[in-house]
C-alpha cells in the first residue's frame, strides 16, 4: 500500500481480482502478481472491498460508460479473454 503525503486515502495497484457473491453482499479481493513470482505463486493480497449487491449492480453501467468513453478517445483496451468471459 502506498499513500501520497497529502492524501489520507490508501492507494493500491492491483493486477489480479477475485469476486465472490453472498446472500447480501459482493466481495472483491484485489492482489498483486509480481513478474518475478513463480508461475503458480499466489498473488500478494492488497485489499478487500465489500459492498451491497445493489451497489455492485449500480456500479456496472457506470464503469461500462467510463471505459467506453476512454476507448472512444484513446482506442480499444486490450483485454485477453474478455469476450469469452462476458458470455459465461
Amino acid at each position: 500500500m502506498t499513500m501520497a503525503a497529502d492524501d489520507p486515502v490508501p492507494f493500491f495497484y492491483t493486477n489480479v481480482m477475485q469476486a465472490n457473491v453472498g446472500a447480501f453482499d459482493f466481495t472483491l479481493d484485489f492482489g498483486l502478481k509480481r513478474p518475478e513470482s513463480a508461475p503458480n505463486a499466489a498473488p500478494d493480497p492488497q485489499c478487500r472491498v465489500v459492498m451491497s449487491l445493489s451497489h455492485a449492480k449500480t456500479m456496472l453501467p457506470i464503469m461500462a460508460k467510463l471505459i467506453a468513453a476512454y476507448e472512444e478517445q484513446f482506442g480499444v483496451i486490450p483485454a485477453p479473454g474478455y469476450d469469452e468471459k462476458s458470455k459465461e
